[in-house]
């Protein structure tokens, strides 16, 4: 616990140790291999299936929500609730794209590439082209999802099984838990960068 009395969330260098030591861990002890990929039928809590679908189920999954919600896409996108190039260009848009972008962002791209696009010209297009374009995109890409889960899906195990072992009673502690996971989630990203 802080000062304050509320619960410490790692850092994303923490957690990165913390993934790293759990994945060590894993690899050492066969039953928690074995529980965290198959399940644990019995205990306290029980969990009947693996703690994350394989590489394989999770892009089958992947690609089968894409072809399920193609409509919906389509209408989402030809109907947006938000006028897309107001929100792209108000100032919080553009903080945090200058924060990913800054050297674009100096040079003044951004606000001259917004001021190009014609809103209906763009739903035209996507009107045009129909939730076929949608679902075939992610469907055609089903091997690249399988490898890009697969090289991350060490890393993300050890990451639920660090994630899991968090204590949850009070709400600080699950708000910390939420935290701990998406800076896990940004070290598992750094790493395969090779940034960390």
């Amino acid at each position: 616990m802080a000062p304050t009395g509320l619960p410490i969330v790692p850092s994303i260098t923490e957690m990165a140790a913390a993934i790293a030591a759990k994945s060590a861990e894993i690899d050492a002890d066969e039953t928690l291999h074995d529980e965290l990929l198959h399940g644990r039928p019995s205990g306290n809590p029980i969990q009947l299936g693996p703690r994350l679908p394989s590489p394989a189920d999770w892009a089958k999954s992947q690609v089968q929500g894409a072809q399920n919600n193609a409509a919906k896409w389509l209408d989402h996108t030809i109907h947006p609730r938000k006028n897309f190039k107001e929100e792209a260009m108000k100032a919080s848009s553009q903080a945090r794209y200058h924060d990913s972008m800054q050297r674009v962002l100096a040079e003044k791209t951004w606000e001259g590439g917004m001021n190009l696009v014609d809103e209906s010209q763009a739903l035209a297009t996507v009107a045009k082209r129909g939730s076929g374009a949608y679902t075939s995109g992610v469907a055609d890409r089903e091997p690249k999802i399988t490898a890009r889960i697969a090289e991350l899906h060490a890393d993300r195990l050890a990451l639920c099984a660090a994630i899991d072992a968090m204590p949850e009673s009070t709400e600080g502690e699950r708000e910390a838990k939420m935290l701990a996971n998406k800076r896990g989630n940004q070290a598992i990203g750094a790493k395969r960068r090779g940034a960390a």
